[in-house]
């Protein structure tokens, strides 16, 4: 009984194949890892910050299915809009795990501006 209560709050959201885009300058293409960004973005693991990279940093935007850019990431850092605000904070970085580095490898990237949307 105590294992099928503890079950749901430990494991993270799964994303289904193709739900999850990273997009470039001109084009998305399909994130493979959306297993390993689940965990990330819902995982029960303390995510870590990561400095704000430079305005002009390579960025790409990690588009949902159904919906809106949810995730601005670098190569090494994200940064979350809207999701999971419990977890993550307004207007900080988060450093990727080594799983997630190069979601953009592939695209032209975006520029990161000095005025970014809100987050959380």
């Amino acid at each position: 009984m105590l294992a099928s209560l503890l079950a749901p709050s430990a494991s993270a959201k799964e994303f289904p194949p193709g739900d999850i885009s990273a997009c470039g300058a001109t084009r998305c293409r399909a994130v493979a890892e959306a297993p390993a960004l689940g965990r990330f973005l819902y995982g029960q693991r303390p995510v870590v910050r990561a400095p704000t990279p430079p305005v002009g940093a390579a960025v790409y935007q990690l588009r949902f299915r159904e919906g809106p850019a949810g995730v601005i990431v670098s190569e090494s850092a994200a940064r979350v809009h809207g999701l999971n605000c419990g977890r993550f904070r307004r207007g900080v970085w988060y450093r990727l795990p080594r799983t997630l580095h190069g979601l953009g490898t592939g695209l032209r990237p975006k520029r990161l501006r000095a005025h970014v949307p809100p987050s959380c």
